[in-house]
């Protein structure tokens, strides 16, 4: 699972508590620009034998990191024969507003983001 920011807190803690430490892989990316281009080919070839791989963000889909990166993951696994679409995306929903603004709401959406993001892992 490719991530940046302090979703990585949260799924790190979620991760353990579900026994997943050896199965899912969580790779923090911090710099985006520029885009670290050989540092995602060697993720990708470590875990060459992932049966999944995904992006997640804690941002709605239109917005944050993914519409940056995208296309770069793509062109990285376009470059090792791993064909467009190779990483998915998993968070929230499209929506107008980067977070709702009541605490109680956005806790309650985080923990559907977390969910989502482990979920069939």
């Amino acid at each position: 699972m490719l991530l940046t920011g302090k979703l990585y807190y949260d799924l790190a803690k979620e991760r353990a508590a579900r026994g997943l430490d050896g199965r899912v892989a969580l790779v923090r990316i911090e710099e985006l620009s520029p885009f670290p281009f050989a540092d995602v080919r060697a993720v990708f070839a470590r875990y060459a034998g992932a049966s999944e791989v995904v992006w997640a963000q804690e941002e709605p889909r239109n917005q944050g990191a993914w519409t940056h990166v995208a296309p770069r993951l793509d062109a990285v696994s376009e470059s090792l024969g791993l064909g467009r679409g190779y990483v998915g995306f998993r968070g929230r929903k499209e929506a107008a507003v980067p977070a709702p603004g009541v605490a109680s709401v956005y806790a309650s959406q985080q923990r559907v983001v977390v969910d989502m993001a482990l979920e069939e892992l």
